[in-house]
């Protein structure tokens, strides 16, 4: 899990922030597609993945078993996650360039709504 992303880092491109955690079920049924979303987007929008009350060890093991190679953060504690209102697990934050929320997406995602949700930042 990379060091030096954080919120701030994104501001520029559209970006897409995807809350999960290793015990979430249908978390597990979305992440070969938001990897395949982070192969299609060539620099135009980033994507970052968030685990959400989740112990360390755990979601490791969960970015290895899906091969993400888009950073991952950990949030231990919900402080995060609880900021950004989050009641459910998998929701993903669409941002603007600017960082502002334009559209929040709940529930397991195909690639395909999550590059629509990005393209409709411009």
């Amino acid at each position: 899990m990379p060091p030096g992303v954080d919120l701030a880092s994104l501001r520029g491109k559209p970006a897409a922030i995807n809350f999960w955690a290793s015990w979430c079920h249908p978390c597990h049924q979305e992440a070969p597609a938001l990897e395949r979303v982070a192969h299609s987007l060539h620099g135009r929008a980033r994507i970052v993945g968030v685990d959400w009350n989740d112990g360390l060890s755990a979601a490791r093991s969960y970015v290895s078993q899906y091969e993400l190679t888009f950073p991952n953060l950990v949030d231990p504690d919900g402080v995060a996650g609880n900021a950004y209102g989050l009641n459910g697990l998998p929701t993903t934050f669409i941002l603007d360039s600017q960082g502002k929320i334009i559209n929040v997406l709940r529930g397991p995602q195909s690639a395909g709504a999550v590059l629509r949700a990005l393209h409709s930042t411009s």
